[in-house]
Parts: C-alpha cells; structure tokens; sequence
C-alpha cells in the first residue's frame, strides 16, 4: 500500500507539471492561413486604438495582443502571460506563425522587448534600446538634438535632486522641471516660483533621478508623429493633446485627456516639412552611432514665433494621438506596418505613399475618480452599448467582471473617440458618445478640440 501511495502521489505531482507546462504554452495557430498574423504588445488605449486599425486592413489574418485589455476580445485574441518572459513570448511567435509585431507601451521599449522579438526574426515596429534612448533619457535626448541642430528650449541635467535644487538661484521663473526618465507623461511641472520647482523636484517621478530644467517656451502644442526607418522618415497625419487635467489646461500634467487632428497648429500639408526639420535630423544621428531607429518616433512639439521647438521625443506612436490619427492614415495600415518592420520602408511609400484622409477625429478621454494619482477602480462601466453612430469606446483601462461586464480598471478608462466631415461635427459626436457612458466617479474635460472648431 505504502509504494501505492507513493505512485499516486508521484502522479498526481507528474499531472501536476503537465497542467502547468500547458497553461504556459500558446494556444498556438494553424499555419498556411493567406493573410498576416500580426502581435500587439500592450494594453492601454494606445494598443486598442493599434489592433483597431490593424483589423481594418484587408491583408490581416490575425491579431494577438498581449496582454491586451478586455474590450479588444471583440475583434483579437487576448494572450495574458507577461511580456518579459522572452522564453514565452518566442514560443508564441513560432506557435502562432506571428508575421507582425507592434509594441506599444514606453516601458517594453526602454525594457528591449523589441530586440527580443527581432530573435525571432519577424518584422517588428519598435525600436531597439538603445535608438528608445531619445525617449528614456531626455539628457541624451537633448544631447542628440543639440549634436543634430534640432531646435528646443534651453536646458540644463543634474544627476540628483541635491544638485537641482543648487542650481535654482541661477534659473529664472518661469521655468520647466522634468524627470529625466519614463513618468507616464506625468514627469513635467511648470513651475513659476523657485518654491514650486523645490516642491517639484521633491515629489514622485521628477524626485527619482536626474532632473532637468528647462525654459519655458511661449506658443502652441502640437504632436507629430513619424515612421523612421534608418534615415527614411515618413510623417504621419498631427495632432493636438491636451495633457492638462482641467479645462483651460489647468491643473496637473496627465497621460493625456485628449486629442484631436486635423489641427491648425500644424496644418497636414506642412507635416512633411517639420518632420525633416525636427525628427529627420535625430534619425540620421542615430544611424551615424550606429543604432539606427525603426519605429515611430514622436516629437512633441512648441509653434512658437520662431518656428516650432521640440518639447520632448517618445519612441513608439502617442496616446491618446494613435486614436485620433491611426484612422486618418488611407491604405493597408498592415502592409505599411510590415514593410516598416522589414526594413523596406522607402520602397513601399514609394509605391503606396501615405494618404491622409479627410475627416476628422476627436478622442475624448473618460477617466476614474482620483486620475491621475490613485484612479478608484472596480466600478460597473454602462452605456458602452449605446454610443451613437460613428462613435467608438477605444478602452484604456478596463477588466471583466465577475458577472461578465466591465468595470473600470485604472486612470484613463475609456477614450470616446468619434469621427466627422469637420472637427466641429467630430467633437459634437464624441462628446454625445461621452455622455452615455457612465461609471461612479467619472469625469472628462469638456473643451478638448475646442480650440479647432472655428477654424475648420
């Protein structure tokens, strides 16, 4: 009996191992499918708004995101594993027969996933960490734009606080302070009294690391975002954000509670130009140290008298910009993500240049009561099946509930993102769809794209 219990007990530990050994592998994919099987890495609006437009192009077969959120389960298949486990995320590639890959999210990049993912020698949209760089070192960000010639504020780095807060006599108020890293687009104060730059540089993220100063420029914000490949820059339709909190760009810095484009800001037709003032110069830099970009580089971007400054540059396509523009963008988005992600950039444009379509879109952001400190979470979302017509909810951060519904999950929840003939019929449409959509707690502001409306 005693080497009975023994077997039995060393097959339940056996089944044990199985169970768990294939609750970690893909669920895998036929091969042979026509058509493209492409991964999104990511879960914020950002990802949904990518696989959106990704599920709008003929040439697509399939998409994976990872791990996703539960709004995009309508239209991909949602793989929950976690994104560092590089042993997991090869066996995916192969198991699935994955042609595309697009990483989404700041952190992934700075962390190198998408040099992982190039091990399996796939085409993948993002670039390596060290080209990320521009975005996870804003010194070396500002270090390249000067060896570039790239206009942008004056500025200064410290390695620490201690050192920031020394140099404060010899900055003038007004002035900028920034984190020198990742912050989520929350690591930026303005800051009009040397108290409020101390204050500043002693709060999370800016109190982490080194910090930079930087003059505060006088004009309007706009967001270009490019495709690069090596020195080959391609620009992408604009946008306006609007990261302050309150209306009347009040209170503080978010990860965005808004966008629209079309914007005046930066006319569509002069996109192409500023692209090779601001963000080909920065390509070429790279290629010339040799770690070439390949992905979309963000410039943020100040029209002041002098002509447009850069504010910032992030690494991959912005949020909440990829939901307003990523529509905008004519053709086979699929194709033209491949043909990025192999390297072959120049030749397909030429071929099939990148058309901006007419209408206009406006993304209104809904976020959770205590965005963007501690977002209250767990609240029944409704209304998400009552939007009006041409009205989208591009999920942010929401989770299932026990009772199959959603319920919020975090900050920004979900971006209400509508489309029009003008950008007064688009934001019209969003924010009726913003009205629909309730949760305990919810607010959003209510002047995005207002600015817009008179001018188109």
């Amino acid at each position: 009996m005693k080497w009975l219990r023994g077997i039995l007990n060393d097959g339940e530990k056996v089944q044990k191992v199985v169970r768990e050994q294939r609750a970690n592998r893909s669920p895998g994919r036929s091969s042979g499918a026509p058509g493209t099987n492409c991964l999104v890495l990511g879960g914020g609006g950002r990802e949904y708004a990518i696989a959106w437009r990704l599920a709008r192009s003929d040439s697509v077969a399939t998409i994976d995101v990872v791990p996703g959120n539960p709004g995009m389960s309508l239209f991909t298949r949602i793989l929950d594993f976690p994104v560092s486990d590089s042993a997991r995320l090869q066996q995916h590639l192969a198991a699935s027969h994955i042609d595309l890959a697009i990483v989404g999210p700041d952190e992934l990049i700075a962390e190198g996933v998408a040099d992982s993912l190039r091990r399996g020698s796939i085409a993948v949209v993002g670039p390596s960490r060290e080209a990320a760089k521009i975005e996870w070192s804003k010194t070396f960000a500002k270090e390249l734009m000067r060896e570039a010639g790239v206009a942008t504020a004056r500025w200064e780095s410290f390695p620490d606080g201690a050192a920031a807060r020394a140099a404060l006599e010899q900055w003038q108020p007004p002035f900028v302070v920034k984190a020198d890293g990742l912050a989520a687009g929350k690591g930026v104060t303005l800051c009009k009294s040397a108290d409020e730059a101390r204050a500043a540089i002693g709060t999370p993220p800016t109190s982490g690391g080194a910090i930079l100063f930087e003059e505060m420029l006088a004009g309007e914000e706009a967001s270009l975002q490019a495709l690069v490949d090596g020195e080959v820059v391609v620009a992408l339709p604009p946008a306006r954000d609007h990261k302050r909190l309150g209306v009347g760009d009040t209170g503080p810095n978010t990860g965005g509670m808004g966008a629209v484009s079309p914007t005046t800001v930066l006319p569509d037709e002069d996109a192409q130009r500023v692209a090779e003032e601001t963000i080909a110069p920065i390509a070429r830099a790279l290629v010339a140290r040799g770690t070439p970009f390949r992905g979309v580089i963000f410039a943020g971007l100040m029209k002041t008298r002098d002509g447009y400054r850069v504010l910032e540059y992030n690494a991959r396509f912005g949020d909440p910009e990829a939901e307003v523009t990523l529509p905008r963008i004519g053709g086979d988005f699929a194709k033209l993500m491949l043909a990025l992600g192999e390297g072959r950039l120049a030749a397909y444009v030429r071929d099939h240049p990148v058309r901006f379509s007419q209408r206009a879109f406006v993304d209104v952001v809904l976020c959770a009561e205590g965005y963007p400190a501690v977002p209250k979470t767990g609240a029944a979302i409704t209304g998400l099946d009552r939007l009006p017509d041409g009205v989208y909810a591009f999920h942010g951060a929401t989770r299932r509930s026990a009772t199959g519904g959603f319920v919020t999950g975090g900050g920004r929840v979900i971006h209400i993102v509508a489309g029009g003939a003008t950008v007064e019929e688009a934001r019209e449409r969003a924010y009726a769809g913003a009205e629909r959509v309730d949760f305990e707690g919810k607010f959003y502001r209510s002047d995005i794209a207002q600015g817009e409306v008179a001018v188109f």
